[in-house]
């Protein structure tokens, strides 16, 4: 069963684009995943955050990072040219 908290996503998104600078390369990937996950198409300014911030930290990603964040852009249907070139 899939329980979504739907007041609670906007307010992790936006403390999200506040605080995205300071995430690791496996915290942009989970909280991609996450919103992917849970089908949350409203967040297009996360996703393009987590895209800029990944692609300028994207020298020190581990294979998992870079398979979770481009399985979350392919499940919402995002297609982020700069952060897909990036990856390639």
């Amino acid at each position: 069963m899939l329980i979504v908290d739907r007041p609670l996503l906007p307010a992790i998104s936006a403390r999200s684009l506040r605080t995205l600078s300071e995430f690791s390369a496996q915290s942009l990937s989970n909280t991609a995943w996450a919103f992917a996950a849970l089908a949350m198409t409203d967040f297009e300014p996360l996703f393009n955050s987590i895209a800029s911030s990944a692609i300028a930290k994207m020298s020190a990603w581990e294979p998992q990072n870079l398979a979770n964040t481009l399985w979350a852009y392919a499940a919402m249907v995002v297609r982020h040219s700069p952060l897909i070139a990036s990856i390639s």
